[in-house]
């Protein structure tokens, strides 16, 4: 089969063979291509500042004094900047590119708009990009003004597409800014480097949805979270870290060569669809601005990472896990308040990102902070799939002796954080009645609304979102030191090693709310001191025993392992155990299930560690053996639990009283669907079916008639998507996979 050729891709080859035969770039097709923007344009300090300028046109050179556009005073050459870099990536990928520039130190889209609209509404342009002013895309509350943002793009965008309707307009992202986020008294002082970052994106994207007839944001200030979260480039440039590239100046806001470099990068995939490896380890604009060939590499390979990734970039990835690290390997962990991370994995053990908690109170934000020794928390993901829970203490790192410290009033509260699909961070759920001078450890819940809490000396505690202060105690009985906890077969269960409850607990009846729920050791667990039980995932595997039949525990002992459960006559039986050992202490746990097939996924003090128990209901594991840790644990780091990657699509079914009956199949599907709708009654009208992905995108929508159609699959990906379903009647939702 012949591979697709593109126009662009037979420009391309065009290119290549017009250099080697020393072919003039004029006789291939020429695209023109403005920059408009402000200094993270043109970059503001040598040698970027005038790099490759002579093959750049700088719309604003040699301006008459009093110009509001003119070069400030001691920028007296022309501009190169980032796109001069642009330039000379395009040279040597054999592209014909008429480069010029608009850019302004300081200034914003809507001074573009009222003071350069003649030069940058003009015919002829193919390519025109867009960078606003470094803060205005935030939240007002932080210093931004979106409203003005949006409105000047906007505007821009109409004022290029009336003048050049075929022009592809780009929306360049910027960067966060450290000078706003390190020292005190700023507008992100205790949030991470992320998080301005992350606003940034939001306000970027949004615009992008909104209006419609932008190309594509090019993301580089994603691009530059990337190199941080991969190791390439370092987080705090006050603390910089020589073995990494810093990506600012010196003055924390404006890019360093590199920091230009990686925001050339991901322009130029973005705006040619060359790949930006293809340049290589002798890239010429790497070697004139000093950097060395493998930080060329890496930063092409970031670039490429970043264009090539989902458009929602700072989303987690559904089918990835996240898992809790306490610490970032500088130094020893100690029983102090340590800062902590929510890495994301790819199954093959793929560092996707890192996001950082805060480290200090800012607002309705809290620190975030956990004990460098105290490992028993765990991290959860709620029942309807759409928010990661963790819990922590509100304390700054290096707080001595966290866990133990008086919880009380507005001091040293424990908290619980939920994060979004969206990778959003909200820390200001707050405890100030429990687990005072004791361990917090698990939250968990079936939306995100409220909260199930488990610790070490007061129970379990019912606990509402956004919650300032006292809770409800929800657990009677003399248990009051719990693990784990899990919801599962819409019940709460809880893990313990106390008194005489050494194994799984029920918590009263379905979820219960109200003071006094009993603790009820499932019938088969211990009752005698020995076992360590901690992390629990359930699973339905016999058709001849209604409900959950099958549960794994994990056991954090030597020989302990991951017991596999199974109940038989109203008893849990212990089947056998996988693994176990000094160095794996496994403690965390979750999984799915392929019929009788479960892939469990742990967590222990040697890293994280996948196996599959093939065997089905009552039988030993098909497998004893826990193989080596597919993300081995980083020295001076911790582990504590793991969960999947939360979704932007509910994995509740969303049914309306009234919706039809739904039959669909086969699933897995190759190439098309059948849909069977019941229980209707009249004449069936146009039924509606859209197709979504697990971040809520549509995938593929139709309509259909009668009580039986097909949907067709032909353009779908392999993978998980929900099928919703709309008539008259009401609406109704199916979880179909497609696999080929």
């Amino acid at each position: 089969m012949l591979a697709s050729f593109t126009p662009r891709a037979a420009w391309r080859l065009f290119g290549l063979a017009a250099a080697a035969l020393g072919l003039s770039a004029t006789a291939q097709a020429q695209t023109r291509v403005l920059f408009v923007g402000n200094s993270f344009t043109h970059g503001q300090y040598t040698p970027v500042l005038y790099y490759n300028s002579g093959a750049v046109t700088d719309l604003n050179y040699n301006l008459p004094a009093g110009d509001p556009r003119a070069h400030d005073a001691g920028m007296t050459a022309a501009f190169g900047g980032v796109p001069g870099i642009f330039k000379k990536f395009t040279v040597q990928a054999g592209l014909n590119y008429d480069v010029r520039t608009e850019a302004v130190s300081g200034k914003s889209l809507q001074f573009h708009y009222t003071s350069a609209l003649s030069a940058i509404a003009q015919p002829g342009w193919d390519k025109v990009v867009l960078q606003e002013q470094s803060t205005r895309p935030v939240p007002d509350a932080r210093g931004g003004s979106r409203a003005l943002f949006y409105n000047y793009a906007n505007l821009l965008e109409q004022a290029i597409h009336t003048a050049s309707p075929a022009a592809q307009v780009y929306l360049y992202e910027t960067w966060g800014r450290p000078d706003f986020t390190y020292p005190s008294g700023q507008p992100y002082t205790g949030f991470p480097i992320d998080t301005m970052t992350a606003d940034l994106h939001k306000g970027y994207y949004r615009e992008f949805a909104a209006n419609g007839r932008f190309a594509a944001v090019a993301s580089v200030g994603d691009a530059w979270l990337r190199a941080i979260t991969a190791g390439v480039a370092t987080r705090n440039p006050y603390t910089p870290d020589p073995t990494k590239v810093n990506l600012w100046n010196v003055d924390y806001v404006h890019p360093s060569t590199t920091g230009a470099y990686l925001s050339a990068l991901v322009l130029f995939y973005q705006l040619t669809n060359v790949d930006p490896r293809t340049l290589g380890a002798n890239e010429q604009a790497a070697a004139d601005l000093g950097m060395t060939p493998a930080q060329a590499v890496a930063l092409e390979q970031i670039a490429y990472q970043q264009v090539s990734s989902p458009t929602n970039a700072t989303a987690f990835t559904p089918g990835n896990v996240a898992v809790v690290r306490v610490g970032d390997g500088t130094a020893t962990l100690t029983t102090a308040a340590t800062p902590e991370f929510v890495d994301e994995y790819t199954l093959t053990g793929t560092l996707v990102r890192s996001i950082a908690m805060p480290t200090a109170d800012n607002g309705t934000v809290r620190a975030f902070t956990n004990s460098g020794t105290a490992t028993s928390d765990n991290i959860t993901r709620t029942a309807d799939g759409r928010y990661l829970l963790l819990t922590g203490y509100n304390a700054v790192p290096g707080t001595a002796g966290v866990v133990t410290t008086t919880n009380s009033g507005t001091t040293n509260n424990r908290l619980v954080a939920r994060i979004g699909a969206d990778g959003s961070v909200d820390t200001n759920t707050r405890i100030n009645d429990a687990f005072s001078g004791s361990n917090i450890r698990t939250a968990v819940s079936t939306d995100g609304s409220a909260f199930y809490v488990s610790g070490g000396n007061s129970g379990i505690r019912y606990v509402p979102f956004g919650n300032t202060g006292a809770t409800s105690a929800l657990s009677g009985g003399t248990v009051v030191n719990f693990r784990i906890l899990g919801i599962a077969g819409g019940n709460l269960f809880a893990t313990s090693a106390a008194n005489s409850n050494f194994g799984l607990n029920q918590i009263g009846t379905g979820l219960p709310t109200a003071a006094g729920a009993a603790v009820t050791l499932l019938p088969g667990f211990p009752t005698a001191t020995g076992p360590s039980p901690y992390g629990f995932y359930f699973a339905d595997l016999s058709t001849a025993v209604p409900g959950l039949d099958v549960v794994y525990v994990t056991d954090d002992n030597a020989t302990g392992g991951i017991q596999k459960w199974s109940l038989v006559g109203g008893t849990w039986t212990l089947n056998g155990t996988i693994g176990g050992s000094t160095t794996a202490l496994l403690r965390g746990l979750t999984g799915q299930r392929t019929g009788t097939a479960v892939q469990l996924i742990a967590s222990g003090g040697g890293g994280l560690y996948t196996v599959t128990d093939q065997a089905g209901y009552n039988v030993a594991p098909s497998t004893t053996a826990l193989p080596a840790p597919f993300v081995p644990l980083a020295a001076n780091t911790s582990f504590r639990g793991v969960a999947f990657a939360p979704l932007a699509t509910a994995l509740a079914t969303a049914k309306a009283a009234a919706a039809p009956e739904v039959a669909v199949y086969p699933s897995p599907a190759a190439d098309q669907l059948t849909v069977q709708l019941g229980g209707l009654t009249g004449p069936v009208g146009p039924v509606r079916a859209t197709l979504l992905n697990l971040l809520g995108q549509v995938v593929a929508e139709q309509q259909g008639t009668g009580t039986t159609f097909t949907f067709g699959l032909a353009d779908v990906a392999n993978g998980v998507y929900l099928l919703r379903l709309q008539t008259a009647a009401g609406v109704t939702s199916r979880r179909v996979e497609v696999r080929r």
